[in-house]
């Protein structure tokens, strides 16, 4: 009789146990957009969840956005950018942010990096390569 106790609250400690892991391995922060004088409206968050594998999926959603041409002459689109903390790195284009009718935009990405910077461009290209300023609505996420 006892053995069976044992067995069975040792089952229910690991339950709970990998329970709480697993709880823990997606945790998730939700951070404010910092503000950027060229387009004083726009505000947002960005969510960070770390994945099953490791990786940091982020989730923007940003409001009264401006079209990216009032902002940077001749551009076309926003572009989501990652930059590691790390000196000297260079940024990486994360993908288009698509506004809608509203100017407001939903986007979804993950990286792999841990500790990053995370902002907008308004650029020509949508595949541009090299992020042209002004870096707008930053935020800096690092794992906690």
């Amino acid at each position: 009789m006892k053995s069976s106790i044992r067995t069975i609250t040792v089952a229910m400690l690991l339950t709970l146990l990998v329970g709480v892991g697993a709880t823990a391995a997606h945790a998730s922060e939700t951070l404010v957009l910092g503000s950027s004088s060229q387009i004083p409206a726009a505000g947002g968050t960005a969510k960070f969840s770390k994945t099953a594998n490791g990786n940091i999926e982020l989730q923007l959603r940003i409001k009264h956005l401006a079209p990216p041409s009032r902002i940077v002459p001749g551009a076309v689109v926003f572009v989501v950018w990652a930059r590691d903390l790390a000196a000297g790195s260079q940024a990486q284009n994360l993908g288009a942010l698509k506004v809608d009718k509203n100017l407001s935009a939903r986007f979804k990405s993950v990286t792999s990096l841990a500790a990053f910077d995370v902002f907008l461009t308004c650029e020509q290209s949508q595949t541009t390569t090299v992020a042209a300023p002004p870096e707008l609505l930053p935020v800096h996420y690092a794992v906690r």
